[in-house]
């Protein structure tokens, strides 16, 4: 197990987790529905408007092989990656009328979850599939900026 937790530590180099979360998005993304449509204008409400500081290293360091606290160009990528990934806007989504009275929903191949990945302090990695910006940003440590 060792063994190949180094070579995950030598394979990421300094990416931001960003990496980590589009890699895990993509085959969530392909395994429980079709591909989603991403629009930029569409990036998160939160993202936009707030911004946000890592409380937890993040990023493996190429060099020492050790987690690191992200840059503001690494932190700005995670959170603008998260934001799009988690985007959960069901305007505009169709509905007809089901079986038994009930109203059917086409989420039109969205609102499948993300798989995160962190670092954990012992060298290993904890992942996590969330559902919502908020849910994302708390497991990865990431809060609001006081200003």
């Amino acid at each position: 197990m060792q063994r190949v937790q180094s070579q995950f530590r030598r394979a990421t180099g300094t990416r931001p987790i960003a990496v980590a979360l589009t890699v895990a998005a993509v085959a969530a993304t392909a395994a429980w529905a079709a591909p989603v449509q991403a629009d930029p204008s569409a990036t998160s409400i939160q993202a936009k408007q707030k911004r946000y500081t890592a409380t937890r290293p993040l990023v493996i360091d190429q060099r020492t092989g050790r987690a690191r606290m992200p840059t503001e160009s690494e932190l700005a990528a995670t959170v603008a990656s998260l934001a799009t990934l988690a985007n959960r806007e069901s305007a505009g989504l169709s509905q007809s009328s089901a079986v038994g009275g009930g109203i059917a929903v086409d989420l039109g191949g969205g609102f499948g979850g993300v798989m995160l990945a962190r670092p954990a302090a012992d060298g290993s990695w904890e992942t996590l599939c969330v559902f919502t910006f908020e849910e994302g940003a708390a497991f990865l440590g990431l809060v609001e900026a006081s200003e």
